[in-house]
């Protein structure tokens, strides 16, 4: 990822951390008029901006990590857990090898019941 990649997040960082910094200048405001209630009001969007900068430059560093290199995994990797599932169920009845050709067989069942199971 270079400095000229759409994706640089580093440089789309500068409005909120324009908006904390207006933050934390009207604490000091609200400090020189002891309003309790907009300094608290004021520090939570502070905490707010640089939250959302943590985030941001966090998503950035793995951006960087994943567009730097062959750190992309293979295609044949599998990743988490494939289920197995085995349909044991048959409609064969042990007659069939003895009944003659073109006879309606006895020994087969259509209608055999599976109850559906969450895995």
């Amino acid at each position: 990822m270079t400095d000229s990649d759409a994706f640089d997040l580093i440089s789309k960082m500068d409005p909120m951390a324009r908006r904390a910094l207006a933050s934390l200048e009207a604490v000091q405001a609200a400090i020189k008029t002891n309003d309790k209630t907009t300094i608290g009001k004021h520090l939570m969007d502070a905490e707010n901006a640089i939250q959302h900068l943590k985030s941001d430059l966090d998503l950035a560093d793995r951006l960087s990590k994943m567009m730097s290199g062959n750190s992309m995994p293979a295609a044949e990797t599998r990743m988490g857990v494939l289920a197995q599932y085995d349909n044991t169920a048959s409609d064969y009845k042990g007659t069939e090898g003895a009944i003659a050709l073109g006879v309606s067989r006895a020994g087969r069942a259509t209608g055999f019941y599976t109850p559906h199971r969450v895995v």
